[in-house]
């Protein structure tokens, strides 16, 4: 999914299904953000999306990152009134009404692509605990039959347990 703004920066969002390509370019971005070009942002490293629907003020898209708030070096980044804003933050993006729409599509596709990420990495976390717990089992099961000594054991259950 693509979406191009031009007004108030020009930035385009391409989500796919990997992750969230976001580019800027232009004068007034270059001056809020202090650098041009593209970010990709994996979605197992977004921890959540905000969206607001453009009004009066305009709206904003914002990415927030597992790694915390991810501030800009341009004069968006620096000055107190707009420091909190989409325009000193790296991952936000505001946008004006004619946008609204595609920007209200984009956050629902962004955000099913979060859950999906996050719902593998789980499962990824379950299957190699379950995996370590069925291989520490057949050790032990070693150590009782005398297959293998207890050092022996020991010493594979803490290199298994990444001790």
């Amino acid at each position: 999914m693509r979406v191009e703004i031009k007004v108030p920066e020009h930035t385009i969002i391409n989500a796919d299904d990997t992750g969230v390509t976001i580019t800027r370019k232009g004068l007034r971005n270059l001056a809020n953000r202090g650098k041009l070009g593209a970010t990709k942002i994996p979605y197992w490293a977004i921890a959540s999306g905000t969206y607001r629907k453009s009004t009066l003020f305009g709206g904003k898209l914002e990415l927030n990152t597992v790694s915390g708030p991810q501030h800009n070096g341009g004069l968006g980044g620096l000055d107190p009134a707009t420091a909190f804003t989409a325009y000193g933050s790296a991952t936000a993006i505001p946008f004006r009404n004619g946008k609204n729409k595609e920007m209200a599509a984009l956050k629902d596709f962004i955000q099913s692509k979060i859950e999906e990420a996050h719902k593998a990495q789980q499962t990824m976390q379950v299957t190699t605990q379950t995996d370590t717990a069925d291989e520490i089992a057949k050790y032990k099961k070693l150590a009782d039959n005398g297959t293998v000594t207890q050092e022996e054991f020991e010493a594979k259950k803490k290199q298994l347990l990444n001790l």
